[in-house]
């Protein structure tokens, strides 16, 4: 059965979403039977059918004018589809408190170091661009924090998963 799994950062809370080609979606591991309708150019109503048989409806706005985001009961809550490479370092790390170290998710070279010691970033913020295999990318904080230390050098070769930096 063809998925397609999306990460997506709703009100600073990280959810799996595994779309099935079935209609169906599994949300954090719950399965939920999900019936999307555009009403608009970038505005879709979506009708989630929850296990218990219970249903949540909301609208989804995505234009080019605002930031994403969903409106329950009339509140509008921004919401982002996360960069798949900063997971990688951020799920090894637990939970949303506590320390969260940003890993190398390959080998390479890195190339611009855009926070500092002491820096407060958001999550979803650059901090560091490594380059491999003649590829940048842009490594992202996965929790919001001060950078409480940072090892990154421009210029050093760095393997998987060594520590470049530490958000707490």
């Amino acid at each position: 059965m063809k998925q397609s799994t999306t990460w997506i950062n709703l009100a600073g809370r990280l959810h799996k979403v595994v779309l099935l080609a079935d209609g169906t979606a599994l949300v954090d591991g719950k399965p939920i039977a999900v019936n999307i309708r555009t009403l608009a150019a970038g505005v879709a109503s979506i009708l989630l059918t929850l296990p218990d048989g219970t249903t949540q409806s909301f609208r989804c706005i995505a234009d080019a004018g605002d930031d994403p985001a969903v409106l329950i009961d009339g509140q509008r809550i921004p919401y982002q589809v996360a960069d798949p490479r900063s997971l990688r370092s951020a799920s090894s790390s637990g939970g949303e408190s506590g320390p969260r170290p940003l890993k190398a998710p390959m080998p390479g070279r890195i190339v611009r170091v855009l926070v500092a010691v002491g820096d407060v970033v958001v999550a979803g913020q650059g901090c560091v661009v490594i380059e491999a295999m003649k590829m940048q990318n842009e490594l992202k904080a996965a929790k919001s924090g001060t950078i409480a230390r940072l090892t990154a050098v421009v210029g050093e070769t760095v393997p998987t998963g060594s520590t470049l930096l530490i958000i707490e």
